[in-house]
């Protein structure tokens, strides 16, 4: 093997370790940022939902507000994840419902 096709060898291998380690810090982002919306939807739909400490169960309208929080904030993220993706990719045929 020559000095070129070792240098290439090298390079190849250290762009592979690259790839590596940035892969890596993107799913402990991904991990943080989703560890965080689900605290702070927890955090959200208590405060707005839960009034009685009398017991340790959820009573039946608590439970129901919990439902319908978690519920709306789905609603909202799946809408938002659908906004950005059409202006992502505008040439997408879906994008009629979004036009203003």
């Amino acid at each position: 093997m020559d000095a070129a096709a070792a240098a290439a060898a090298t390079d190849a291998g250290d762009e592979e370790q690259e790839q590596a380690r940035m892969d890596a810090i993107a799913d402990g982002l991904q991990t943080r940022d989703a560890m965080r919306l689900y605290n702070w939807l927890t955090q959200r739909c208590f405060s707005d939902c839960v009034v009685s400490f009398y017991r340790r169960a959820l009573g039946k309208r608590e439970e129901e507000c919990v439902r319908s929080c978690v519920r709306k904030y789905q609603l909202l993220s799946t809408a938002s994840a659908t906004r950005f993706a059409h202006f992502a990719d505008p040439s997408n045929s879906s994008s009629a419902a979004f036009d203003d």
